[in-house]
């Protein structure tokens, strides 16, 4: 057991002497010896830091698909949730409000819950104009989307648009007008928070091609993915 959690070496070292991450490797052990049906995780990577939670987080999925055993993993960390997962079931005051595979629930929430609750996602008003198939014709202020319709009705609806799915141009670029309240240097991405006249949105840049000061004024419109109808909203 400990050989399966690459702790071969610490057979005689006490749990205490043990850094966090191999505390949790050690729990493990404790389980597997059991030889369970079904591993149950819960919360197990709360007490880490974000760069151990996210190699732990790897070794359990490695070590999960390798024998092949069922587990059951819970977690308020969305991004957790996504990263181990084949199926994702999300509980709202104990009733399941969506269950599906991580790609699904993040890219088709069915609710405005499910579409906050597993990542970030700004919730905006648009209009349906029609519909043939399985697609339908969006205006959102004034750019037009074609999207999957999702058996809503044409009239006033509810989209999910996650932040990395917003394209940041110019002001004279067409698109919708906002204006920058907050822009935050992260690194890897800038982070943005711009008012617009459909409301305030939450924008990740992780292209960086230009930078927009605070109180700059530009022009908004949308990748070809990350912009979803929410049918029960």
């Amino acid at each position: 057991a400990l050989d399966l959690v690459g702790l071969a070496d610490y057979g005689k070292r006490l749990p205490s002497e043990l850094s966090g991450g191999q505390q949790q490797r050690v729990a493990v052990a404790r389980a597997l010896v059991l030889e369970p049906e079904v591993l149950l995780f819960d919360e197990p990577l709360s007490n880490l830091d974000a760069k151990l939670r996210r190699r732990v987080r790897q070794e359990i999925r490695e070590l999960q698909q390798k024998l092949e055993l069922t587990t059951v993993y819970v977690t308020h960390d969305q991004e957790e949730a996504l990263a181990v997962s084949d199926q994702i079931i999300v509980m709202n005051e104990a009733v399941i409000a969506q269950q599906g595979s991580p790609e699904n629930l993040y890219e088709s929430p069915e609710s405005r819950f499910v579409a906050d609750f597993i990542g970030d996602a700004n919730i905006i008003i648009g209009r349906m104009k029609e519909h043939q198939g399985d697609h339908a014709a969006i205006e959102i202020g004034k750019i037009s989307l074609i999207l999957p319709h999702k058996g809503v009705t044409p009239g006033k609806i509810k989209l999910a648009v996650r932040p990395h799915a917003v394209n940041i141009h110019q002001e004279k670029h067409p698109g919708i007008p906002g204006k920058v309240l907050k822009s935050v240097y992260l690194g890897s991405h800038q982070e943005y928070t711009i008012q617009t006249n459909l409301g305030e949105w939450f924008v990740l840049d992780n292209e960086m091609k230009e930078i927009h000061d605070e109180k700059s004024s530009v022009s908004l419109d949308f990748k070809n993915r990350g912009v979803s109808i929410i049918p029960h909203s």
